[in-house]
């Protein structure tokens, strides 16, 4: 049986990506000849538009090297325990009893529309779970991050993973048949 699982959080930078590649080519382009000029002056539109570009695409850069989550499930006798960690910084550990877990399913913060994607990378998807005797559904994993993805074979593998743990979990058949479980 598998001792450990470790889940690293999707990259999701094509958006910085893009708004880097853009906010830079458009300050360089409104840089270029602005210092060279006969009328050179200190403080022009054109400077500060592209000085405002060059903002916006550093702050790009940091968002993109911005360290990802990073999960580690095991379990400790009878508790699952899933250590959080951003890049390689410790945040938090969550336990829970996995005997009291009694339905583990995937569901959107919103209700489905008639033509969305049954399950697709939106940052709305999280794992859920409901203890015994507990008509409310709680989180697996909770961070503070409203980007926070995971890929579908992700949460497969964590479902299947808990599921080994404790067979009696209940996983909707829509859901267990998704992921081959």
């Amino acid at each position: 049986m598998q001792q450990e699982l470790q889940v690293f959080e999707e990259e999701t930078n094509l958006f910085w990506g893009l708004i880097i590649l853009v906010c830079a080519s458009g300050g360089t382009f409104l840089l270029a000849g602005t210092f060279i000029s006969v009328n050179w002056d200190m403080l022009t539109f054109r400077q500060v538009a592209a000085l405002l570009l060059f903002l916006v695409s550093f702050w790009g850069i940091f968002k993109l090297t911005e360290p990802l989550y990073h999960f580690v499930f095991r379990f400790e006798d009878e508790l699952l325990v899933i250590d959080i960690h951003k890049g390689t910084d410790y945040l938090d550990t969550h336990k829970i009893v996995v005997a009291e877990i009694e339905v583990l399913k995937f569901v959107p913060d919103a209700p489905r529309t008639k033509k969305e994607a049954l399950f697709d990378f939106s940052r709305s998807y999280h794992l859920m779970y409901r203890k015994k005797h507990d008509p409310a559904f709680h989180r697996i994993l909770s961070t503070k991050s409203p980007e926070f993805t995971l890929k579908v074979d992700d949460i497969a593998d964590i479902m299947k993973f808990i599921q080994n743990r404790n067979p009696n979990i209940v996983i909707p058949d829509e859901q267990a048949n998704y992921f081959n479980l």
